[in-house]
């Protein structure tokens, strides 16, 4: 059978064929991969059901199926979650979902419910790209976590690490795994001087990727910081370090509502109250009243208020959920069209994205849950 669907994938013409017949190839391949991975999640779940005291089925695929360690823990533990979630198993299995989808559903299921993560996330991951579905999933658990994150944070903490060797090339690696506040901080610190260095090589007017690229622009962002923090203090940063409360999480001896870092993970009540000592606290009311959010035509570019309201409205991208800490700021009726500087005027858009808009007819629409940015000739099949 195997051989027979690999002999039929190598007989598949793609030489000639138009940017929709490829765009369909590439849609029935995924299906057939989503499939196979089913298959193999399947087998798994029956190998650690034997009993007969042979390899586990992280062995089984990293030596049969020729996977990493790294990628059979990751299958390994999607059969194990996808074993309490059938629907999304059967999912997986038509070709409806991929492995990426199952693995974020499985991931949300282990800070919530089995039952709970299939019933709200099953529908979202089959009209959902990936990067989407793991984006409002992350927003969906925050919301729906059986505490308030604070054991999960504190695993995070004793977890945290830092290791350093030099690889068989001679190049020195750091790896640094931290909490997601520390991690976010240390981000923004780096974000903040690869743009200082990116205006240095030329910016949006010149060629700054012929200087050096985006990755070796993040490493000497990375030294900078470390060998010479005073003469590199990075600038203000494009986007603030936002957390996003509700705001019973701030009042009453028994907070509820949800508090995450824009874009990541929840915070835990200590950890919030902790944040709001060294912190500047803005409530953002999105309308024309309390903040200073509506600047109407004699302002171009968003106020820190405006910027501090879309982050906390879209939390990432509006087309492909890249984190905000990346994007810039779109104005949907174009300012030069007589497009307001409002906030629901704007929203979140990565250099890509913003790319698509003005260069190949993306538009902006808004849906159920926000704004999107989506290509009209072919619009997504979901909410």
């Amino acid at each position: 059978m195997f051989d027979s669907v690999i002999r039929q994938a190598r007989e598949v013409v793609t030489a000639g064929l138009s940017r929709g017949e490829l765009s369909g190839v590439v849609e029935g391949a995924g299906r057939a991969i989503a499939a196979l991975v089913s298959l193999q999640t399947r087998c798994a779940v029956e190998i650690e059901g034997l009993g007969d005291n042979g390899v586990n089925s992280k062995t089984v695929l990293r030596e049969a199926g020729r996977m990493s360690a790294r990628a059979a823990n990751s299958v390994a533990k999607t059969a194990s979650g996808l074993a309490e979630m059938p629907k999304l198993a059967d999912s997986l299995a038509n070709g409806a979902i991929t492995a990426e989808h199952a693995a974020v559903a499985v991931a949300a299921a282990a800070k919530t419910s089995a039952e709970s993560a299939e019933g709200k996330l099953l529908k979202l991951a089959e009209t959902s790209s990936v990067d989407v579905f793991a984006e409002q999933t992350r927003r969906w658990v925050n919301r729906n976590q059986t505490d308030d994150g604070a054991d999960a944070y504190q695993k995070q903490r004793q977890s945290r690490s830092f290791k350093d060797w030099v690889n068989d090339e001679g190049m020195g690696v750091l790896l640094a795994e931290l909490d997601p506040i520390n991690y976010q901080e240390v981000r923004k610190a780096i974000n903040a001087e690869y743009d200082r260095l990116w205006r240095d090589d030329g910016g949006r007017d010149g060629s700054p990727d012929e200087v050096r690229t985006p990755a070796q622009r993040r490493a000497d962002a990375f030294t900078a910081l470390l060998t010479n923090p005073a003469g590199h203090k990075p600038g203000k940063p494009r986007m603030q370090l936002t957390a996003v409360v509700d705001v019973e999480r701030l009042r009453g001896s028994n907070p509820v509502g949800a508090a995450e870092i824009a874009g990541g993970e929840s915070l835990p009540q200590s950890v919030l109250e902790r944040m709001m000592c060294l912190s500047t606290v803005a409530g953002l009311i999105f309308d024309d009243k309390g903040q200073p959010l509506w600047a109407g035509r004699d302002r171009r570019f968003p106020t820190d208020a405006q910027i501090r309201a879309i982050i906390a409205r879209d939390q990432s991208c509006t087309g492909c959920a890249a984190d905000a800490q990346r994007c810039e700021i779109h104005h949907i009726v174009p300012w030069e069209e007589g497009g307001l500087t409002d906030v629901d005027n704007m929203c979140l858009a990565c250099p890509s994205c913003h790319h698509n808009i003005h260069d190949r007819g993306y538009i902006v629409i808004r849906t159920s849950s926000g704004f999107k940015i989506i290509d009209p000739a072919n619009p997504p099949k979901g909410p």
